[in-house]
């Protein structure tokens, strides 16, 4: 059996501007030396995005831990994303059906499941993946907003989309329909520094700055701390959540 060797470390904190926090985040390593890293960007508004977030962070950390077997290959791990992830999305909608309070409540997902020397992620929404590749902080994910599908359509460009009046706007969410889609990827990992984060972060934080903190050699719980810290100084205008994960190999 062979273990990864690194150091994790999450945060979630409400920001300056919300009197709630419908952000959720977690960072598990099960008894197989698989790492998971995920954060859930609830909407809805007070404990309905709360409880969105906070339901298919659980539950998809009990089923890593509760795990009988070993995963194999990359085809595997998403399948078993795949079933998961639709099995929550269908808990969290039948809420939403039984209890009006509960009506239109939805989250995002950005997850990273590390086997080894393969990484497996899967998005939906806009919350975000990111690695120190090759000494530079890139996006591995791909937000799922109208602003990104123009960009794809090369109906606008990538600088375009920064400031463009819909890129707040989903085209994907768990939990809002009967069905989701689910954006699984998989990639060759070689020890690289990752950070999962949701938007109010990424919105309130220049990359230039992530970049500089991730790369430097604080311990991650201090490096969580320190993004939080910049998010709020610069207006704090959202939740905000941090996953930061850094292998010792």
């Amino acid at each position: 059996m062979s273990y990864l060797s690194g150091n994790y470390a999450f945060l979630i904190d409400i920001g300056r501007v919300r009197t709630t926090n419908e952000d959720s985040a977690n960072a598990v390593i099960n008894s197989y030396g698989n790492v998971l890293l995920l954060v859930a960007d609830g909407m809805g508004g007070a404990n309905k995005g709360e409880y969105a977030s906070n339901t298919l962070v659980k539950n998809l950390v009990k089923e890593f831990l509760d795990l009988d077997k070993e995963f194999v290959n990359a085809m595997q791990i998403k399948k078993w994303l795949n079933t998961v992830i639709v099995n929550i999305n269908n808990k969290i909608y039948a809420k939403s059906l039984k209890d009006k309070e509960y009506e239109g409540m939805g989250t995002t997902l950005s997850l990273c499941l590390i086997v080894k020397d393969l990484l497996v992620t899967a998005q939906v929404g806009d919350s975000r993946i990111y690695q120190i590749k090759n000494g530079r902080l890139t996006q591995i994910s791909v937000d799922q907003t109208y602003a990104q599908y123009l960009v794809s359509e090369k109906k606008i460009s990538p600088s375009e989309a920064n400031t463009h009046k819909d890129r707040h706007m989903l085209t994907n969410a768990i939990g809002v329909k009967r069905n989701v889609s689910v954006d699984l990827n998989s990639f060759d990992y070689n020890g690289e520094k990752i950070l999962v984060c949701s938007d109010g972060l990424y919105n309130n934080v220049n990359f230039s700055v992530i970049e500089s903190i991730l790369k430097g050699n604080d311990t991650v719980d201090r490096k969580c701390l320190q993004l939080i810290t910049f998010g709020n100084a610069n207006g704090g205008s959202d939740n905000m959540a941090v996953v930061i994960w850094e292998s010792n190999e």
